[in-house]
C-alpha cells in the first residue's frame, strides 16, 4: 500500500490506537495536503478519539488538537473542502462550545480551532467566534489577527458580524485587530459608514491616543491612520488629538493622513521636509505610499543626499544609538563585487558625527555603509579607519546576518581585506 492518502489515514488511525507523539507519527506527511473524503473521515476519528480519550492529550508531545485541526485548513479539492463543511467542522465547533461553555480547554487550542473555523465561512461559526471575542479570551493574542483576516473579502455574514462588535467592542490586540478589519471593510466599500463612527468607537480611538495610555505606539498609529475613513467631525477630533501626543512620531503620523485628504498646506510640508537630511528618508517613503511621489524634491534623490538620509534614517530608527546625528559626511561611491549579493553592488561610504558621545560605547563618531544592507558597526569600525578595511568587516559582517555559508569564522581586518580583493582584485 503505496498510496499517499491510504498511508496518511493509517498512519492516523494508528496513533489513536497507540497514542504517543502525534508529530512524530505524521512526520513522513509533513506539507501533506487533504485530497480525499477518507482523508477527512480519518481526520474525525481521530478529533473524536482526542476527546473521548484524555491519555492522547498526555502522551503526545506538543499539542495535538492544533496539529489535527490544521489538517483541515488547506484542502487539496473541492471533494475535500465540502467534506470538512459536511463533517469535519462540527468536531471543532464541538471542541470550541465546549471550551466557551466553561469545561477545561486550552486556550491556545481554542484559537487555532476558531482560526480554522474562521476560514470557512459558516453561519454558526460566526456567533461562535463572536462568542469568543465578547467572553475576551486571550484579547492580546495575535492569532486574533489570522481570524479577523478570514472576514476581510466579501464575508457572506461580515454586516451583522461587524455591527454586533461594534456595539460590543473587544479588548486588547483583538480590538486592534478589528479595527484593522473595519478600516480595510470601509477602505474596499464593503461596507459604510466605519464601524468606530459610534461614540462607542471613538471613545475606544480616543483611549488609544491618551497621553498616559499604556498601549504601545502601534494602537495610536492605528487611530491615526482609520481618521481618514470617520465622517469629517470625527476625523477632525482624532487627528488633533495626533497634534497633541508626546510621541513625535504620532504628530507626523497626523500630518501625513491630512496629507491623504488632499490638505495642500501638509503636502506642501512634506515635500519641503524631503530637504532635511535626517528626515528625509522616512518622508520620501511617505509620499510614495500615499501616491505623491511626483512631488518629492530632485535635490533629495540624489545618490550622495539619499546616502546621507539613508544613514541618518538608520541611527534613528534602527542603531542602538536611536539618535540623529549631528553632522553627515559624503566620502565616496564605489562599486565592487559585493559577496553577500554574490553581484556587483554599488556601495556608499558615509560618515556620521555627533557632539557628545552617544552610547554606552560614547561614541563620537563611525562610518555607515549604504547601497546594500545599510549599516554601521558601531564601537568596530571608526572614522579613522581606512575605508578598505570598513567594506571589509561590514562584507564579513553582513555575510553573517543573512546566514551565508561563506561568513567567515572571525570577523577580523585580515579576513574582510582578503574576501574583498578575491573578488576585487584592483583593491
Amino acid at each position: 500500500m503505496n498510496d499517499p492518502s491510504q498511508l496518511f489515514c493509517k498512519a492516523l488511525e494508528q496513533w489513536c490506537l497507540e497514542g504517543g507523539s502525534l508529530r512524530q507519527a505524521l512526520e513522513k506527511f509533513r506539507g501533506h495536503t487533504v485530497a480525499t473524503k477518507a482523508e477527512v473521515a480519518a481526520i474525525c476519528r481521530a478529533l473524536d478519539a482526542l476527546h473521548s480519550n484524555e491519555a492522547l492529550h498526555t502522551t503526545s508531545d506538543g499539542r495535538p488538537l492544533e496539529i489535527i485541526a490544521q489538517l483541515f485548513s488547506t484542502p487539496k479539492t473541492r471533494e475535500a473542502e465540502q467534506a470538512i463543511i459536511d463533517d469535519g467542522l462540527q468536531w471543532l465547533r464541538w471542541y470550541a462550545t465546549d471550551a466557551l461553555s466553561g469545561k477545561p480547554h486550552d486556550t491556545h487550542d481554542l484559537l487555532s480551532v476558531l482560526s480554522v473555523l474562521a476560514k470557512y465561512r459558516q453561519k454558526e461559526d460566526v456567533s461562535v467566534i463572536y462568542k469568543a471575542i465578547t467572553f475576551r479570551i486571550a484579547a492580546d493574542d495575535p492569532a486574533w489577527l489570522t481570524i479577523f483576516d478570514a472576514f476581510r473579502d466579501q464575508h457572506p455574514y461580515i454586516k451583522p458580524f461587524l455591527q454586533s462588535l461594534a456595539k460590543h467592542l473587544p479588548s486588547g490586540r483583538c480590538c486592534l485587530a478589528f479595527l484593522k478589519l473595519c478600516d480595510h471593510i470601509a477602505t474596499t466599500k464593503q461596507l459604510q459608514p466605519h464601524a468606530f463612527n459610534a461614540p462607542v468607537g471613538m471613545e475606544k480611538l480616543k483611549s488609544y491616543l491618551h497621553p498616559q495610555s499604556q498601549r504601545s505606539m502601534e494602537f495610536a498609529r492605528a487611530a491615526i491612520c482609520t481618521a481618514p475613513l470617520l465622517e469629517e467631525s470625527h476625523c477632525q477630533t482624532i487627528l488633533r488629538l495626533g497634534d497633541a501626543h508626546p510621541d513625535p512620531s504620532i504628530p507626523f503620523l497626523a500630518k501625513v493622513m491630512r496629507a491623504t485628504l488632499g490638505d495642500q498646506g501638509e503636502i506642501d510640508a512634506l515635500v519641503a521636509r524631503c530637504l532635511d537630511v535626517n528626515r528625509s528618508y522616512e518622508t520620501q517613503l511617505v509620499l510614495k505610499e500615499i501616491g505623491l511621489e511626483s512631488r518629492i524634491p530632485a535635490a533629495s534623490q540624489r545618490e550622495d543626499f539619499l546616502a546621507l538620509a539613508k544613514t541618518a534614517h538608520w541611527l534613528v530608527s534602527e542603531s542602538p544609538l536611536r539618535c540623529s546625528p549631528d553632522r553627515l559626511h559624503f566620502l565616496e561611491s564605489r562599486e565592487l563585487f559585493w559577496l553577500p549579493r554574490h553581484q556587483h553592488v554599488r556601495l556608499y561610504a558615509v560618515k556620521y558625527e555627533f557632539d557628545q558621545p552617544q552610547g554606552e560605547l560614547a561614541i563620537r563618531d563611525g562610518i555607515a555603509l549604504v547601497g546594500s544592507i545599510t549599516h554601521s558597526l558601531i564601537g568596530e569600525t571608526n572614522a579613522s579607519m581606512d575605508l578598505t578595511d570598513v567594506y571589509g568587516l561590514h562584507c564579513c559582517w553582513e555575510l553573517e546576518a543573512m546566514n551565508d555559508p561563506l561568513a567567515p569564522r572571525n570577523r577580523t581586518l585580515k579576513t574582510g581585506r582578503n574576501l574583498l580583493r578575491k573578488h576585487n582584485p584592483h583593491l
